[in-house]
This record gives C-alpha cells, structure tokens and sequence, in this order.
C-alpha cells in the first residue's frame, strides 16, 4: 500500500539521498518517492518514511541504503537517445583520436550508463562505421551508480518495449538474439564492455578509473545542485587525456560551471575539448 509522505520527510530523505547520490529531490517529487518507496517500507514494515530511514542508516551493510537509492534513480534512457552524439562519435571525435594515434587504444567512458543503452548503441554505431577491434583498439566502461541498473546492463537483456525507444529492425537483427519476449546483445558486443558501479561526486574512486579520451555524462547532471555539477565537471575534466573530449545532454551547459573545458561545434553538435 502506497504511505503518504509529509514535507518534512521529504526534506530529511531529500538530505539523505544528496549526500549519496548528489541527486536532489524536493517536494515537486513527493509522487516519486511514494510510488518509489512504499515497496521497500511494506518489506521493512516501516511505519512511515523517517522510520524507513533508520532502518536503512542502521543497516551496516549498507544494502539497504544501496536499494534505497536504486529506488529513487530515475535511470531514464533509451537505445540512440538524441541522435546527433551518436553520429559526432563516427564522424568526428572517434577519427580524431585514432589519426592522432593509429595503434593507440582508445579509452571510453559512459559515465551515467544506466542500464547500458548508451554505450551499447555507441558500439553499434562504430561498428556499423567500420570502427571496432580488432583493427581498432578501445577499452569501453560503464558506470552507474544504481545496482540495479549495472546488473541489467550486464547482462544485456531487453523487452520488447525497451528496444522500440529507439533500436531499428535492422540493428535489431544484426546485434541481438531473441529469447522468448526478450532480446539479449550478442556476446562479442557486450563483453567489449566492463561495467561498474560508481557514484560520479566521490572524486577519489573516481580517479582509479583511469584517464579517458572520451566521456558522455548526459543528463546526469541536471539532477545536482550548480556546487556539484562545478564539482563533477572539473573531476571530468581533469579524467581527460590530452584533446579528450567530454559529450553532455542536449539541454545541458557547462557555462559558468569550469573553465577547465572549451566548447566546441561540428556540424550543430556540441562538445567540450580539454583546454
């Protein structure tokens, strides 16, 4: 059974979860965390949402609070989400990198990967432009910070629903095999990625992950206050190598947020380039 939530339980779960995620959620957001959440209360058998939240920070597993924030994520996304990164990747940055280092390995980053649409649908792309090992090398990640969400991705299952966002028949045919009502990415596609779990404002386990070339953290960010969106970028920037180059949301700035990145055009897309 769905359990009301008060304005002042949302203030303290609100606190709660920036503190773990970044992620900021105030009263406009009280259906979310009534629909989200009242499963995990009905299991706890929490009274109400305050004392759900003890539960959670008594819990020293810290299980608990990993499903708690698996619950609140949004992990909104589709196969192709807003074509023209896709299309920048082939026709420009990917090219880059490897005519400025024909035998190098390229080092890619899906930094808010949900459950593995985005960078699956990176690799298609490449591979249908003729970019892909084994004449191509890359090291391809994954990154969410939703458990859930890392375990889909993994394994590369989708519903019939989930591939119509976005994936056509051709595609379709060509990378993934059905099971049942499912389809499953072919596994020479899905072991060219790792994926992890990680919380994009904890710069120091960011940082073990290595430097990259190419990062896409979209619509991500729109979720965190403009303090960690400043924080996040310049971590981002400072995980760049040399010309590596950094691909947010369509609706997303980095105006006024680092000087550590120069915005950059080709052919109406827009990316920043390590200054």
């Amino acid at each position: 059974m769905r359990v009301k939530i008060t304005s002042a339980e949302i203030l303290t779960l609100g606190k709660f979860i920036k503190e773990k995620s970044g992620i900021v959620l105030d009263e406009n957001k009280a259906y979310l965390f009534e629909s989200r959440l009242s499963p995990l209360i009905d299991e706890l058998q929490a009274n109400n949402y305050i004392e759900l939240l003890e539960k959670v920070k008594k819990d020293y597993t810290g299980r608990l609070a990993t499903r708690l924030i698996d619950a609140v994520c949004t992990n909104e996304t589709s196969f192709f989400r807003d074509k023209s990164p896709f299309l920048l990747l082939v026709q420009k940055t990917v090219p880059d990198f490897y005519e400025r280092s024909p035998n190098g390995v390229l080092n890619f980053w899906s930094a808010a990967s949900s459950t593995g649409q985005e960078i699956y649908s990176v690799i298609m792309q490449l591979i249908d432009a003729g970019i892909s090992p084994p004449k191509f090398k890359m090291r391809m990640l994954g990154t969410d910070i939703s458990d859930t969400a890392i375990a889909k991705a993994s394994r590369g299952k989708y519903t019939k629903f989930e591939l119509a966002r976005g994936m056509d028949g051709a595609k379709l045919h060509k990378f993934f095999l059905q099971t049942g009502d499912d389809w499953v990415i072919r596994e020479e596609i899905r072991a060219m990625v790792a994926f992890k779990r990680a919380n994009l404002l904890d710069p120091v386990t960011l940082t073990l992950l290595g430097k990259f070339d190419i990062i896409l953290c979209r619509n991500v960010a729109i979720y965190f206050s403009q303090e960690d969106k400043t924080k996040l970028f310049n971590c981002l920037a400072s995980m760049l190598n040399p010309k590596g180059v950094l691909l947010i949301g369509s609706t997303e700035s980095l105006m006024g947020i680092t000087d550590r990145l120069a915005k950059k055009d080709f052919r109406g897309a827009v990316y920043y380039e390590k200054a």
